[in-house]
């Protein structure tokens, strides 16, 4: 089950604190490293939430 949502049953709409990281990645080109997201179907920097 996505961590998230099993918060949510939890606290239901009471604010909670979350831990998210993203990083620049960079070859030597110059190039940067994306990654295609799931939920939006958009690209964005690597990263993601910490349980």
């Amino acid at each position: 089950m996505d961590y998230i949502k099993w918060i949510r049953s939890k606290v239901g709409t009471e604010m909670i604190i979350l831990n998210f990281a993203g990083a620049i990645v960079l070859n030597e080109e110059g190039q940067i490293l994306l990654q295609r997201r799931r939920d939006k179907n958009a690209w964005g920097f690597p990263g993601g939430a910490m349980e």
